[in-house]
């Protein structure tokens, strides 16, 4: 049996899903002040009728990480960057670097070196910042100023953590990996403290199944493994939200799916049945990342979302300011005008027409304002989905069989999970021109997608054949071998071998047998009109996805 859990902005959903089929449902609201309440409280229903022992696996979907972020209340860290010569990244960053001398050349050659008197005088400014980051340029094609800088930081300073950019991103982009390795480093406290307690709450509740947390990509990792690398579990809610539908109804034409919960709605596109992933990364407050994500936008509108009238005209959302009147609320809500026309059962009838009359003008009826309402709402959500049509038709081709045989993302369908999906979804897609499908289990799809997505990790090998050595930055790993016996499917053999291991230590070695090959690159070295040599790039990971399909029955309980 495999438990999941959601923690949204509303509720906290949790399931217990078995050969395929849903046996029990949780759904309990959200304690902003302390997310372990909810949890426990989650937990503790769907277990109701079931032996803590039948539980095989517990996976988490959880904002702890994505609103310590966005809200800003994040522990002071300190950056410190080796970039080289030539690069400008003033006002790039979420925060002020200390810049370290030294240099790796794009070959992943030592061209100059750190000075260990340097780092001890930044040390000394860092005094009250227990965690860091260390980020190096080109530090991917040879790691090793990056780990002697971190030593001499541990050596000199003591810090509760250092987090090494090429540890958390193989991939160039030198950017992206200096703001990765500095959330990580920022949020580390955080999730160090939420995951000892989620550990201790599971222990108590007889439950000896390994715990995961979902990652922004859609797949999971073991919870041990992902306090070394926190910032790989944001936007694990709209993931979820991802797998979920891909559990339960992935559609096989270009497809919008639309997660609509208390606070927000989430949207994914989808094609042949696989969602789109972000290009480069997700972003993080403004600033791009290397954290692997789904193609996600998010728009203020959800079940709770506060309606009101401004200068005369009905206006929705993005606050939010507690439960629908319908659930004793204080303040009018999308869920009441949907309570009034019946299209939801939450809540109680009368409460939601009082809602909505307060609205009213002189010459209209409640179920007047009601549809006004849901037609602002679904009119907001549907220019979210052109604006992000728009942008994907916009984004650069860099393949020529894209710009050859590539075509223009028109959806046939719109798919609609989270708990006001069945008032908004079929409104949004009447505003497309398409067919709207809302599965049964829909209300709890985020957490039917954390309880069934596959564990995944990756590596990133580059051996470059003229010198002599391949490495693996997320290992940590730089290796010699023999010059002349090294080719693409040695680099690929290699690689395999490292993604297991690395899949060993994280306790996903059953995971495996599904690896998937993401990239690979191949370039001749050239010295004086003869090749002297390759560099060679491949990507390897284990495949996100689901496990199992899931059917679902609404009537599972709550």
């Amino acid at each position: 049996m495999l438990l999941g859990i959601d923690v949204g902005g509303t509720f906290t959903d949790a399931v217990v899903v078995d050969n395929g089929k849903i046996l029990a449902i949780a759904k309990k609201p959200t304690t902003q002040g302390n997310l372990l309440n909810g949890i426990v409280e989650a937990i503790d229903k769907v277990l109701e009728h079931i032996a803590p022992a039948h539980i095989q696996r517990v996976a988490l979907s959880t904002t702890v990480v994505t609103n310590s972020l966005v809200e800003g209340k994040t522990e002071a860290a300190g950056l410190l960057l080796i970039p080289g010569p030539g690069m400008n990244i003033a006002g790039l960053l979420p925060v002020e670097p200390f810049i370290l001398s030294g240099y790796i050349d794009h070959r992943g050659r030592e061209v100059s070196r750190p000075n260990k008197r340097e780092v001890e005088n930044v040390v000394q400014q860092l005094k009250g910042c227990r965690t860091l980051a260390v980020a190096g340029k080109f530090a991917v094609r040879n790691p090793a100023q990056e780990q002697l800088v971190a030593g001499w930081v541990r050596e000199t300073y003591a810090p509760e953590h250092v987090t090494m950019g090429a540890q958390v991103s193989g991939t160039l982009n030198f950017l992206r990996r200096a703001n990765s390795a500095y959330f990580n480093a920022t949020v580390w406290r955080i999730f160090q403290m939420f995951a000892a307690a989620i550990t201790k709450a599971v222990a108590d509740r007889g439950i000896k199944a390994p715990l995961y947390i979902l990652k922004a990509d859609g797949g999971t990792m073991p919870l041990s493994h992902a306090e070394d690398v926190p910032v790989e579990a944001i936007f694990t809610g709209p993931a979820a939200s991802v797998l979920g539908v891909m559990a339960m109804a992935a559609p096989e034409s270009q497809a919008v799916s639309l997660d609509i919960g208390g606070t927000t709605t989430d949207i994914a596109l989808w094609e042949n049945g696989v969602p789109l992933f972000a290009p480069g990364g997700a972003r993080i407050n403004g600033f791009p990342t290397a954290v692997r994500s789904f193609w996600l936008r998010s728009v203020g509108v959800g079940g709770d979302s506060y309606v009101r009238r401004e200068n005369g005209q009905i206006v929705v959302g993005p606050m939010r300011f507690g439960p629908a009147m319908a659930l004793g609320g204080a303040q009018p809500t999308v869920s009441d005008a949907m309570r009034l026309l019946e299209l939801t059962q939450y809540g109680e009838f009368e409460l939601a027409e009082l809602a909505m009359q307060r609205l009213a003008n002189p010459n209209q009826t409640a179920a007047d304002v009601a549809r006004e309402v849901l037609g602002i709402a679904a009119g907001l959500i549907s220019q979210a989905i052109r604006d992000m049509l728009a942008e994907q038709a916009a984004a650069p081709v860099y393949k020529v069989e894209d710009i050859v045989y590539g075509r223009e993302f028109q959806p046939q369908m719109v798919l609609g999970v989270g708990g006001a999906a069945g008032g908004l979804a079929p409104m949004v897609a009447a505003e497309l021109g398409v067919p709207c499908i809302v599965p049964p289990g829909a209300m709890v799809a985020n957490a039917i997608g954390a309880a069934i997505a596959r564990p995944t990790t990756e590596i990133t090998l580059r051996a470059d054949t003229a010198q002599g050595y391949y490495t693996v930055p997320e290992l940590g790993i730089k290796q010699e071998f023999d010059k002349g016996k090294f080719s693409l499917d040695t680099a690929w053999t290699l690689a395999a071998g490292h993604l297991r291991e690395r899949a060993a230590a994280s306790g996903m070695a059953e995971a495996v047998a599904d690896m998937e090959r993401l990239y690979e690159e191949e370039f001749n070295v050239v010295r004086g009109f003869y090749t002297v040599g390759k560099i060679i790039t491949c990507k390897l990971q284990i495949k996100p996805g689901v496990l199992i399909t899931v059917t679902a029955k609404e009537s599972a309980g709550v």
